[in-house]
This record gives C-alpha cells, structure tokens and sequence, in this order.
C-alpha cells in the first residue's frame, strides 16, 4: 500500500517540479528581454539635437548617439507625417551605416510651411519632450545672395589624427546657423553668403568687419573658434583647443572649456613653415587639387611639382601666414611630389616635401551614383498638440516603446537594418511555456488519480 502511494506521489512532485522550471524559465526570459531593451534604448537615444540650414525648401535636422546606429527621420505638414528622409551620407553612399554622428536634410519643401518631425534612431521613434519635433520653413528671398564667401577649414584630434567624424557649426551674432560634417580628411566647407537673418527672412551682409563663429564637435571634444571671412581657409583647427583667427597668428588655448572665445598671443618664434595640404599619400580626384601651408606672414612661397613636366610657382601668404595653390593645368593620375621653400621666423630658407597622389578619371566614374530618396508611410504614434518650439533646439528626445518601422526599398539592399534579435530569448519562452502546461497537466492528472 505505501509503494502504491509512493508511486502515485513521484508524479505529482514531479508535476510540480516542471511548473517550477517553467516559472524561473519565463523571469529569465523577461529579465533578458529587459535588459537588451534599456541597452538599445541608451545606446540609439538622440543627444544634442538641433534643426539647422533652415531655407524657404530645406532644412536639416543634427543629432549624436552613444553608439553607432542607423538613423532617419519621418516629417509631414501634419501630425500624420506621411514622409522618410535617410541620412545624407547614406544617400550619398546607397547604404545603411550605423554611425555616431547623424546629418539628415530634407529637400523640396514649400516656404514658410510648419513641419512635423519625428526621428527614428536604430529600431525606435523619438519625440521632443513627447512631442512632435516642429519647424517652420523661411519664406522665399527675392533679393539675390552677395558675392561667393567660401570658409574651409581642417580638423583633427589632439593625436594630429583626423576624427572619423564631426560636427562643423557656423553662425553669427545676428544668423541663423548653418551645420555640416567633416570628410575622411577632417575638412569641411561652408558658403556663408547663404546665412540668413534669425528670422530667416533676408540674407545677412557678410564684409571684412563680421566676425563668423564655428563650433566643432566629435564625440566629448568641443572647439570654438572666431574668424573672420575674409580669410577663406582656416588654420587647422585642434579639437579641445579655442582659437580666434580674427587676430594675426593666434594661438590655441590650452583647453575648450570655456564658453567665449579667450584672447591670444602673437609668438612670431614658435612658427615653423607647414604643408597642410596634401597630407602624407593623399589621394585626389580633381585633377587640379588645392595645395595650401602655413609661412611667414607675407612671405613668398616658392612651390613645385613633379609631374609629367615640373611645375613651378611662387605665391604670397597672407597676413595670417597662410598660402594656397591650385596648377593652372591639370596633373597626370599617378603619384607626385610638391615641393616647397620658404624662410621661417629666424630667416633660414626652409624645404617641405610630401607625395600624394591624382586618381585616374575612371575611378570617380565607378563611384555609385546617388539615388531617389525612398518614402514610407508609416504608423505614427499618438502625440498631444505641441506647443512651437524656436527654430534651433536642444531638446530631451523622449523613447516610444511601441517602435515604428522603417520600409526601405530594395534599392538600398548593400546596407542592412539592424539585427532582428537574438532567438535565444523566443526558445526560452517557449521552452518555459511548454514546462508549464505539461507540470500543470501532470499535476492535476495525478491527483485525480489519488
């Protein structure tokens, strides 16, 4: 009689037993679950977002991530958005790349048009504050832009190494602010002619007394920088280092802590002669690529080329010490040499020597060419009215748990969206539901039998 009890028993604990590891399956499952979501949330979250080159048909919209995930953006004249804009250097390149730095500009809009945005970074929808994100377009400007006023400029990290990627900001006490990104090289390039007013209603007068006011920012480094536009080719900029150009030969401050702009010395004895470009094997596809140094103020440059036939030249720094050279024809693909000579600040003629190289026309043939920016229409989230936010924002985007999902066509199948998942936490939950109804089942057969 005991054996049979203890017979009937071993069931029911074992009944038991299964329910047990289907419950502790389960926790585990959502433990995980929990955990990949607050990871993916912290790492895809907007940072420092701001809405720039705002024109009467365009704007763009900037923003940083802790980690490199793909981005875009929804945007409509209503709440129901209804369009998709890609990132420009994924435009440009016809792929998907997670990246940390985030530039994405829409096209072809109407003037003076409110605007409702969201951003879609990584597999989630961010609001601003829960809100809907919102620009007005300018108005169309019937006075026509001043004369070409072209501001270029370099950056790198404090190692002398180019960021792999960074914000350039340009504005003026009285302007709107324009935004771009540097290039593989650290370079960028701005027209300032095109600043608007803050009202974005006229373009502002750039002359020789305006001081222009760039921002540079990759990744916790930050530089402020003044000049003036009259110089169009900025000295290389050091991340974590102020500079104000609008002086002759100014030199870095220690750090870019510091909100202003410091004041600089002039020490004509620590300036040594510089190629700036080409930098060492650097590569061009223009034919007729831009050289430019640094040198004495006003001192002559005596440049050459080696190429199928020498080039020779001589140009004039200006007052900052700064020169530039483009040949007058165009140089053979292959690799050469520029050679340059100049006296430095204690009178010693100086030779610089660097090789680069010009890429054969076929070479820029075979880069893709960019195509249609694809459109989705997607399933917004609910959002209250917004209340009108300032044109430039810094806002605290706001996750949404329910992400929404992003259709891109085939056309972009050389980059890919993020994984779907691990299928470890999906077997799991089976596995755990599987254990609870058979323990459960088990259970009560056994009693039933008792």
């Amino acid at each position: 009689m005991k054996n049979h009890l203890l017979n009937k028993k071993i069931p029911t604990v074992l009944g038991i037993g299964i329910v047990v590891i289907g419950v502790l399956l389960t926790t585990v499952v959502a433990r995980i679950q929990t955990s990949i979501r607050s990871t993916a949330s912290k790492s895809d979250e907007p940072k420092n977002t701001r809405i720039t080159n705002i024109t009467d048909s365009s704007f763009t919209i900037t923003y940083q991530t802790n980690g490199p995930t793909a981005g875009s953006i929804f945007y409509g004249r209503s709440k129901n958005l209804g369009d998709t804009e890609l990132e420009d250097k994924d435009k440009e390149k016809n792929s998907l790349t997670p990246k940390n730095v985030h530039s994405i500009t829409t096209k072809n809009l109407s003037p003076s048009t409110k605007y409702f945005i969201s951003i879609i970074s990584g597999r989630d929808t961010y609001l601003n504050n829960g809100k809907l994100f919102e620009i007005t377009t300018g108005p169309e400007i019937i006075s026509s832009k001043s004369g070409e006023i072209s501001v270029k400029g370099r950056v790198i990290l404090p190692n002398g190494n180019p960021p792999k990627e960074a914000f350039v900001y340009l504005q003026t006490d009285d302007s709107q602010t324009l935004s771009t990104t540097t290039n593989t090289n650290g370079e960028f390039s701005f027209s300032a002619n095109s600043l608007r007013s803050k009202d974005f209603s006229q373009y502002i007068q750039v002359n020789e007394s305006t001081i222009l006011k760039l921002s540079v920012i990759a990744d916790s480094l930050e530089s402020n920088v003044s000049v003036s536009p009259i110089e169009s080719l900025i000295p290389i900029i050091t991340l974590s280092h102020n500079y104000d150009f609008t002086t002759a030969l100014p030199i870095a401050s220690d750090s870019a802590e510091s909100i202003g702009f410091p004041a600089f010395e002039t020490k004509l004895t620590s300036l040594k002669p510089q190629i700036l470009t080409p930098v060492k094997n650097q590569s061009f596809q223009n034919q007729k690529p831009q050289f430019r140094g640094k040198s004495l103020p006003r001192e002559k440059v005596e440049i050459t080329i080696n190429s199928e036939e020498q080039i020779t030249a001589q140009v004039v720094a200006d007052a900052n010490g700064n020169w530039i050279y483009s040949p007058s024809t165009e140089l053979s693909p292959g690799t050469h040499t520029i050679i340059v000579k100049t006296r430095d600040s204690s009178g010693i003629i100086t030779t610089l020597t660097q090789t680069f190289a010009i890429l054969a026309p076929e070479a820029e043939a075979s880069q893709p060419s960019p195509t249609p920016t694809p459109t989705s229409s997607p399933t917004p989230t609910p959002t209250p009215t917004p209340t009108p936010t300032p044109a430039i924002i810094a806002p605290t985007p706001t996750y949404i748990p329910t992400p929404t999902p992003i259709i891109i066509s085939d056309n972009l199948s050389k980059g890919s969206l993020p994984p779907t998942g691990d299928l470890t936490p999906k077997t799991l939950t089976i596995g755990g539901i599987v254990a609870l109804i058979s323990g459960t089942v088990l259970f009560f057969l056994t009693r039933t039998l008792l």
